[in-house]
């Protein structure tokens, strides 16, 4: 299966199916919301709102589909395969307003609203998509959340258990 729309909404769809909400970020966010042409895309990225990454951990655990990618596991960050595309998943933490804590010491505050203002339909699935804004700012800033870091093996967070039937360390 390619990375094409109905992967993204396969993905949300099982993620939402076992209690993960997540909402469409980056590339695809950005080709769906019509801020870019459509193109090839490596990767599936999505924001989950939260405060640590502990239930979404518990819940993706879970999910047989879903191989972890431990070399990207960080503070900030949870990634994945289904069916060999690349997923990643970035927490925004809400209780002071929207922000992420790259690498745990990095700050990067996102402005309100978050999301877009409605669904928008991504091959038949209704997803929720991170703001026009908020993609271009982030476009705009990225290189302040020093995203060298996932390089440093300092930078890891151990896992206390695996994504899936089918992972490996």
């Amino acid at each position: 299966m390619e990375n094409t729309r109905e992967k993204v909404a396969a993905v949300t769809a099982k993620l939402r199916s076992s209690g993960i909400i997540c909402d469409l970020f980056g590339g695809w966010a950005e080709e769906v919301l019509g801020l870019r042409e459509p193109f090839t895309h490596g990767d599936i990225d999505m924001v989950y709102r939260g405060e640590t990454c502990r239930e979404l951990d518990s819940k993706l655990r879970d999910i047989t589909e879903f191989e972890e990618v431990q070399l990207k596991r960080f503070r900030h960050k949870r990634a994945f395969r289904f069916y060999g595309t690349l997923c990643e998943i970035t927490l925004v933490q809400e209780r002071e307003g929207p922000f992420t804590l790259f690498w745990g010491d990095v700050p990067f505050r996102w402005d309100t609203p978050l999301l877009h203002e409605s669904l928008v339909d991504v091959g038949s699935e209704p997803i929720s998509v991170v703001s026009a804004h908020n993609l271009k700012r982030y476009r705009d800033l990225h290189k302040d959340t020093q995203p060298h870091r996932w390089r440093d093996p300092q930078a890891l967070e151990p896992s206390n258990g695996r994504i899936g039937r089918g992972c490996t360390p």
